[in-house]
């Protein structure tokens, strides 16, 4: 019989049992060494203090409407779980500086071709967990015949809404769309373990305190490398503020602070460590990555060519862009064949606009590059949203929902 937080057949054990007590403390600072921490532990942890509180709501019936403001409300009524939910994502961790993220934000903001870009290359790199893969195939919105286009803009509202600081805030409209997404995700994994279909319960839980922090070097420093490819003039203090962001929003999303670490060395040597971990080959990888490429090039705003599409997937995953996927190339795990010519047209582009970004720092032009850059996201994101704002409910799971 599987309960809704862990299956029956998921290891147990004083090491995993220790770090989901640890998950459970509202915006815990406990640090390791990188080479201490525990990460196969990690990868057997969810989310706790996400996944009480919606067992709460699930008993109280709370679970239509706007789930935030249901939460809310039992914060304000006293209920002990949705209390220490919101000391958890409310809590600002000593690391955090926001004079560097307004630094980094005003670099993405006047990057908005790298931004969108990067989609190419951040969706991808997550696959290359294959629990990350199964994921996507379980709920089937990113992969081919479900609804990609209305999901990847979803995806893209919360890249753009990080460039927005203040936003981002506790208490911010950006931040209370992080929270929505981090209701989305633990939604989906209790709604995978009541299935009873996950097959990797021996290596993890589904979307796991591991998956999570993981996606910090993927849509922090990743994305600024591929900002740089497609012109993007970067300096060191602007690189530190973008990817301070991204461990963040991993916080935001329940990552402990365990696995963000405490400064710029020690996130990377995590995240090292972390996708060493992780990253191996799947069918599921390979298949999804193909659903990027057919799906982006379904899209007037990414030119309707998957030959260009799979020729910019190509270049932004090559070996010289990821640092942590050392002495590989992640185009082969995510079976990505050549296009000689089709590469040679993308890098021509990408220098073409190096010349264009090099305008974008005069004194002169860079706040209208930040502001123009800005409005051109908001209004992309506009577009491909049709109007209709994403909500980030959570996805049925085997046909049945996991957001009632």
């Amino acid at each position: 019989m599987f309960s809704e937080t862990r299956s029956e057949f998921a290891p147990h054990g004083p090491s995993v049992d220790a770090l989901i007590a640890l998950a459970s403390i509202p915006g815990a600072e406990s640090y390791l060494a990188p080479g201490d921490i525990d990460y196969r532990s990690w990868n057997h942890v969810g989310d706790p203090l996400c996944e009480a509180l919606i067992h709460v709501m699930r008993e109280r019936k709370l679970m239509g409407g706007d789930i935030y403001a249901n939460a809310r409300e039992l914060e304000r009524g006293g209920n002990s779980e949705a209390t220490a939910f919101f000391a958890d994502v409310e809590a600002i961790p000593s690391w955090l500086d926001v004079d560097s993220l307004r630094v980094g934000a005003r670099m993405g903001r006047r990057n908005p071709l790298g931004m969108l870009f990067g989609i190419h290359g951040a969706l991808p790199m997550t696959y290359l967990d294959p629990a990350t893969a199964e994921v996507m195939s379980s709920t089937g919105r990113l992969a081919g015949g479900g609804d990609f286009r209305r999901r990847f803009w979803e995806t893209a509202t919360g890249f753009v809404g990080a460039l927005d600081v203040d936003g981002m805030l506790p208490g911010g409209d950006r931040w209370i769309m992080w929270i929505r997404i981090r209701f989305m995700h633990t939604m989906i994994r209790l709604g995978i373990h009541r299935s009873a279909r996950w097959p990797r319960y021996e290596s993890g839980t589904p979307i796991s305190q591991m998956a999570t922090a993981g996606a910090t070097y993927i849509f922090g420093q990743y994305r600024v490398n591929i900002m740089e490819y497609f012109g993007g003039k970067v300096t060191p203090d602007e690189r530190d503020g973008f990817a301070l962001m991204w461990r963040w929003v991993s916080r935001i999303e329940g990552a402990n602070n365990q696995l963000l670490g405490r400064d710029h060395a020690e996130e990377m040597a995590i995240q090292m460590r972390i996708h060493d971990t992780l990253f191996s080959e799947s069918d599921k990888t390979k298949t999804l990555m193909r659903d990027v490429v057919e799906g982006t090039a379904s899209m007037a705003a990414f030119g309707k060519s998957t030959w260009l599409n799979h020729a910019v997937a190509r270049q932004v995953l090559q070996p010289s862009m990821i640092a942590t996927f050392p002495g590989g190339d992640a185009r082969d795990a995510l079976g990505l064949e050549p296009r000689p010519t089709a590469e040679a047209v993308v890098r021509l582009g990408a220098g073409a606009l190096r010349a264009v970004s090099s305008v974008t720092r005069l004194p002169g032009v860079r706040r209208i590059a930040e502001e123009g850059g800005f409005r051109l996201l908001e209004s992309s994101l506009e577009r491909g949203l049709d109007g209709v704002r994403a909500d980030y409910r959570g996805t049925a799971v085997a046909g049945r929902p996991t957001d009632e």
